[in-house]
């Protein structure tokens, strides 16, 4: 009886503890998502120092731990927590095998990497099983993200005021960056952000036309500032999709929205009118300057060699080749160094477009094309970050998909798309089911910021191995679990 008690008495204290545990889950949330920008500040800084990023690095460790480590004290459901552990545990394992095959160059840098990429379906885990606990945190992102913006813009404004804001584009003095380390990321963030602190300003004002003004000058503006080509599109994405979404909304549910829309598609037409002398045209304008120098380059040393190719008595096929040496091996050193000049040359189909040989996008996707074919066991579960640099020059390919299957092969690709593919599945039978109830602004608010994330990792490398833009794609998942959850489900 003392020993059936004893354990009663355990039980209950256990009890006890996850319940004060559970019951601050949204300021958790809450606070896990303001720290984000201050440990990007703090990375943009020790950099600037010369300092090594392992402190930052072993910060951002520690917060995912302790969100994984809370998220599975707190399910019901641990099963799930087991199997995605296995999963990324049998992949990690055949993944070193296949990259031992040929010696491993980094481990430790490799697996670090593997970690990085871990982190969005380990948070997002632990980010749905907050919500299922608390609705709550649902409404704890959206004020989460609202003050990240806020952080965000007031870093911005005091590097400019300061005079060390370290520009989007550094070469051409172009775009408003602030303290923040990695631009590709950047921008991911703040196309996650915006849409997210927009709608949660204005459902909070109720949809009052002078606070819908504040939010969509200011979300609006500092994707304008920021200069990328996918800013701008996610700007103008963010304010027509929003607008549109007011209106309907409004329709469906008899909102007072139709003010709300109407600025938001003003602020959206006088972006797009303003393009012409937007800071992502004044890049694209120095781009071109640069590439045309470039090609006249390019022009005046094929020309050279071609003369000196006819001289030695060349024809045919040789001339060709000869007459494109030294373009080559200027611009592209290192596939011409490790795959050969020939081999090269006709991978580029024998271009001489300074914008085809002057891509570092294609470089290094070509890169990667020559090394699958040497080395066609990554196909499956991909090659070791160390083989994406040669001669200090990296090779890791600007586009998470593509590098995704550089480094985790087809088997790793296949997983992510799985994963993210059910959160859209679930998205397309919610609105299928009931449209009408479901299709909310918050819910549009969300839902472009997962397209905004869905675009930079296809276009950019700044999502799924950057351990600060992931945080907020899983937050972003997450919150779309809980928009699609049906009202019977429990945790």
């Amino acid at each position: 009886g003392l020993r059936d008690g004893g354990c009663l008495e355990v039980f209950m204290e256990k009890l006890s503890i996850r319940q004060r545990m559970t019951a601050r889950l949204p300021l958790v949330v809450f606070i896990l998502c303001l720290i984000q920008p201050f440990m990007d500040v703090l990375s943009f800084w020790l950099d600037r120092a010369g300092i090594s990023n392992a402190v930052t690095l072993a910060l951002r460790c520690c917060v995912l731990v302790f969100i994984v480590v809370l998220g599975f004290l707190l399910t019901d459901r641990r099963r799930y927590y087991w199997a995605v552990l296995a999963v990324l545990g049998v992949f990690t394992l055949c993944h070193v095998l296949v990259c031992s095959r040929g010696g491993y160059l980094d481990p430790v840098k490799d697996l670090t990497n593997l970690i990085r990429i871990y982190q969005l379906p380990l948070t997002t885990l632990a980010f749905i099983t907050y919500l299922r606990r608390r609705p709550e945190c649902l409404d704890a992102i959206r004020r989460g993200f609202f003050w990240c913006l806020v952080v965000i813009a007031a870093v911005e404004v005091l590097s400019v005021i300061t005079g060390t804001n370290p520009y989007t584009y550094p070469t051409k003095g172009v775009g408003v960056l602030g303290w923040f380390y990695v631009p590709s990321a950047q921008s991911a963030i703040l196309s996650m952000l915006v849409p997210v602190a927009i709608v949660y300003v204005m459902e909070k004002k109720n949809f009052d036309p002078r606070f819908t003004l504040a939010a969509a000058a200011g979300g609006l503006g500092i994707l304008y500032l920021f200069a990328t080509r996918l800013t701008f599109a996610a700007l103008l994405g963010t304010g027509a999709g929003l607008a549109f979404s007011l209106m309907l909304v409004g329709k469906m549910q008899k909102r007072p929205t139709g003010r709300a829309a109407v600025i938001l598609l003003v602020c959206t037409v006088l972006a797009a009118a303003s393009l012409p002398i937007a800071p992502v045209s004044q890049n694209r304008s120095a781009t071109g300057y640069f590439q045309d120098l470039k090609q006249q380059g390019i022009d005046e040393l094929v020309a050279k060699d071609d003369t000196a190719a006819a001289a030695a008595g060349l024809t045919g096929e040789e001339r060709r080749l000869a007459s494109l040496r030294t373009a080559y091996e200027i611009y592209l050193s290192g596939l011409v160094e490790r795959y050969g000049l020939e081999r090269t040359i006709r991978l580029y189909d024998y271009s001489t477009d300074a914008g085809v040989l002057a891509n570092a996008r294609t470089r290094k996707l070509n890169y990667c094309r020559l090394l699958l074919e040497d080395r066609p066991e990554y196909r499956l579960f991909g090659a070791e970050l160390g083989e994406m640099s040669y001669k200090g020059e990296i090779y890791d390919v600007e586009n998470d998909f593509h590098g995704l299957y550089m480094l985790c092969g087809g088997v790793g690709l296949a997983l992510l798309a799985a994963f993210l593919g059910w959160f859209i599945l679930r998205i397309a039978r919610t609105l299928l089911r009931d449209f009408k109830g479901r299709f909310t602004v918050t819910a549009a608010g969300f839902g472009l910021a997962l397209i905004c994330a869905l675009a930079h990792a296809y276009f950019t490398a700044g999502v799924l191995r950057r351990p600060n833009a992931a945080f907020y794609l899983a937050a972003v998942l997450a919150a779309v679990y809980g928009l699609t959850q049906k009202n019977k489900e429990t945790a």
